[in-house]
């Protein structure tokens, strides 16, 4: 035999084996070689575990004391949308130069006598942005439109150049673009309720 022949005669034989099982009516079904991967859900806080828990707790304690106050699902949205829009969910975030100021999670100039990184400074301002809420006859519906006109009902008047300046930011822009986030942040606290 010959090269040729050889290879012709494997050549036939792959074929006929490969034409065999073709024509099989035998359907089989392949195993999974892994479990299937479960969707990884990233949370609004971040993925850096020290930051993330730090704004988890700060956040719950914004919703914690909406509720203790009898406050709604929207007005613990709002509260968060403030304080999203405002400092990214941080107390005593410092102010950017020139001023020297720490500001609270809704962007006031620290005023309370508490330590500027503290669960009790968030219950502090979240309790003043209640009281303020309180003056308000804005629609909770719309929250970043609520959150807003609770900042503008402060007594120590709102300066937006104090809180937004540095990129043509405004407030409205800012308080709306911080809606979804706040959302997704009541959802991940408090499920879908």
């Amino acid at each position: 035999m010959t090269r040729k022949t050889v290879a012709a005669a494997l050549i036939t034989a792959v074929l006929a084996v490969g034409l065999t099982a073709c024509s099989r009516d035998e359907s089989t079904t392949a195993t999974p070689t892994s479990a299937p991967i479960a969707p990884t859900t990233v949370s609004v806080f971040g993925t850096d575990e020290f930051i993330a828990n730090r704004l988890l707790n700060s956040s719950r304690a914004i919703v914690e004391t909406v509720e203790e106050r009898g406050g709604t699902r929207e007005q613990a949205i709002a509260a968060l949308v403030s304080s999203e829009a405002e400092t990214g969910w941080q107390s005593g975030l410092r102010m950017s130069p020139p001023a020297t100021d720490v500001r609270d999670i809704f962007g006031w100039r620290l005023a309370y006598n508490l330590p500027a990184d503290s669960a009790e400074i968030v219950v502090a301002a979240t309790n003043t942005f209640m009281d303020n809420a309180a003056t308000v006859t804005v629609s909770v519906d719309d929250p970043a439109a609520y959150a807003l006109a609770v900042q503008l009902a402060d007594p120590r008047g709102y300066n937006e150049k104090e809180h937004f300046y540095k990129k043509g930011e405004t407030a409205g822009t800012e308080y709306a673009a911080a809606l979804p986030k706040a959302q997704a942040a009541y959802a991940e606290l408090r499920g879908s309720q």
